[in-house]
Parts: C-alpha cells; structure tokens; sequence
C-alpha cells in the first residue's frame, strides 16, 4: 500500500479547522493509507524545496513502482502573496518534482485554491493585494496544469470545487477568504481520492 506525503502550505497544514478535519488526516480515515501531513502555514515554495531536499535523504524508496510513497506537493499562494509574482514557485514547483523523482518518490501537483479577496482578513491587506493576488493565482494554477500536462506529471485540481460555473468564489467554503473551511476540506479529500492517484 503507498505512503502519501503531503507538502505544502496552511492549505495542506490545515490552518482554521481541527487537525481531525484538515484534508490529509481526512484522506487517512477514509482510504487506509498512511499520510504523513508536512503542511506549514506560511510557508513558500522556496521552504518546500528546502525541506525536500532533507525529506529526499530520508526516504530513500527503492521498492517496485507500483509501491513508491506519493509525494503531494501544493504551494505558491505564498509567494505570491509576499512577493508579488510567481517567478520562483514556478522555478521552485518544478525542482521540487525531479528532486522527488530522484528519491523515487512519485510527485502529483496540487493546484491551489483561489481566494476570496473581500473575505480576507483585513490586517492582512497591509502586507499583500488580495485582488491582485486572486488574478495571479488563477494564472498560476493555469500554468501548473500547463506545466504538468506537458511534462506528464498528474496533477489534482482542488481549486475547480471551490468555483461556481461562471467562475466566481464559493465563498461559505472558506473560513477567511484564503483558507477552506471543514466543508471545504471534505471536497480536497473527496477531489484526491476520486483523482485515482493513490491506487
């Protein structure tokens, strides 16, 4: 049976909700599988990359490839938010799947969520554009599925559960505007299990 390890963010870590209800601990109950959740909220792609790269010297998987740990990788809203643009998640995202490569693990990309600007906290507003951002991400998330299809990575896309039919935020599946809710996290664990990525 595989190993789930899920990288990421507060999205992964589960910022908001109960630990019981975060999308990863979800998973374990309902599939079996172990699921070890390296989700830290705030955290950039650059940390995600950084850690890795210590992840990769201690998994050291060589079994048969129906059996290696999957490797969910998920970040760049971070970046964005802090820095403006998504230049080095791009870069970062896709170290991060050939190091996982490398280590034998098998990489699966999370698409991002989208954000709901006018929900966000409001302190917030002082370090990051949440309008801009929510542009940004979009574009982003694009790229990712671009990226990976390209290179024939698969990826899970968690942001589509989270958008109404002409695009707009599903605002009441957010418990601030940037981070999902218990509702929100049962549609990621419902969305990774039907992805059929963990068979």
């Amino acid at each position: 049976m595989r190993k789930l390890i899920c990288l990421g963010d507060s999205l992964t870590f589960g910022l908001r909700v109960p630990h019981s209800q975060a999308w990863p601990r979800r998973v374990s109950r309902e599939t079996g599988l172990e699921v070890q959740n390296l989700g830290i909220s705030g955290d950039t792609t650059g940390g995600m990359l950084a850690r890795l790269q210590n992840l990769a010297a201690t998994v050291g998987y060589h079994g048969t490839a129906e059996n290696m740990p999957v490797l969910l990788i998920m970040g760049g809203s971070n970046d964005i938010f802090y820095a403006g643009t998504d230049t080095g998640a791009k870069a970062n995202i896709g170290a991060m799947i050939h190091q996982a490569m490398a280590a034998h693990m098998l990489p699966v990309v999370g698409i991002p969520l989208p954000i709901a600007a006018e929900d966000a906290p409001s302190g917030w507003g002082k370090i990051a554009d949440f309008y801009r951002a929510a542009d940004q991400i979009a574009a982003y998330s694009q790229w990712l599925k671009d990226f990976c299809t390209a290179f024939g990575v698969q990826y899970v896309d968690f942001r589509q559960d989270f958008l109404k039919p002409d695009g707009t935020v599903r605002r009441e599946l957010f418990a601030d505007g940037l981070h999902p809710n218990g509702e929100g996290h049962a549609l990621m664990a419902k969305r990774l299990i039907d992805a059929g990525v963990l068979a």
